[in-house]
């Protein structure tokens, strides 16, 4: 099926109840669009000059702050990729007209179900991968790239190994994935790239954009794994 295909497939999924679709991935969007500012940032560095002359009492108050800070970041990114799948998982039931009007509390179905470990330690698996090929110039990035095509069908593959009871791991979980993109890693790269000017719009809306592109992207790669994998 052709790129263009495809991507009507992805808009007809999308044309009922559009809302309802949107706001399985409101979250994210909203969340994308506050962090497009930089003021938080901004006021930070033009206070952290004055940190060196801080007491040591308070040094180790702001420490503990940054910690607690650090690890809360740390659990609501972790919580936003749980709810993210689980809007990608609805979105495949759309796809496959499972469902048509779903319900925003669907996207904490993974916290019931017992599915958001999984999803919790396939998300930690890849990072930390892809954090150590960073910091291997030219030949890791490389590599990090070939798996991130590779493994770019893994949530998708995930959904079906739980739907299907059949989960293999984490490790089955990317086998799987790498074993489907064999041979169309090029090809996805492109069908990826071929929504550049909607991340244009995304990007120059400040985020905005992001209430039809977020599904849109997302319904229309669900299509795409449909596609290699019939």
């Amino acid at each position: 099926m052709t790129r263009k295909a495809l991507k009507e497939r992805a808009k007809g999924a999308l044309r009922d109840n559009f809302g309802s679709k949107m706001l399985l991935f409101i979250i994210p969007i909203v969340l994308g669009i506050l962090g497009g500012g930089n003021g938080m940032r901004t006021t930070l560095d033009e206070n952290s000059s004055g940190l060196d002359a801080l007491p040591g009492s308070v040094w180790l108050a702001v420490s503990v702050v940054g910690l607690i800070m650090a690890v809360l970041i740390i659990v609501l990114t972790l919580f936003v990729a749980v709810i993210t799948v689980g809007a990608v998982f609805n979105y495949i039931k759309i796809y496959r007209g499972e469902r048509n009007n779903p319900q925003f509390s669907n996207i904490f179905v993974p916290f019931h179900d017992g599915s958001a470990g999984k999803i919790i330690l396939l998300t930690i698996v890849k990072g930390l991968i892809f954090i150590v090929l960073m910091f291997i110039p030219i030949i890791g990035w490389a590599i990090g790239i070939y798996l991130a095509l590779g493994w770019s069908q893994s949530t998708y593959v995930l959904f079906d190994q739980l739907e299907q009871d059949k989960y293999e791991g984490v490790m089955g979980v990317l086998r799987d994935s790498a074993t489907m993109m064999r041979g169309l890693r090029a090809d996805y790269f492109i069908f990826k790239l071929s929504f550049f000017w909607w991340y244009v719009l995304y990007g120059v809306t400040g985020g905005l954009a992001g209430f039809w592109t977020t599904p849109y992207v997302n319904m229309a790669s669900v299509a795409y794994y449909e596609n290699i994998g019939a």
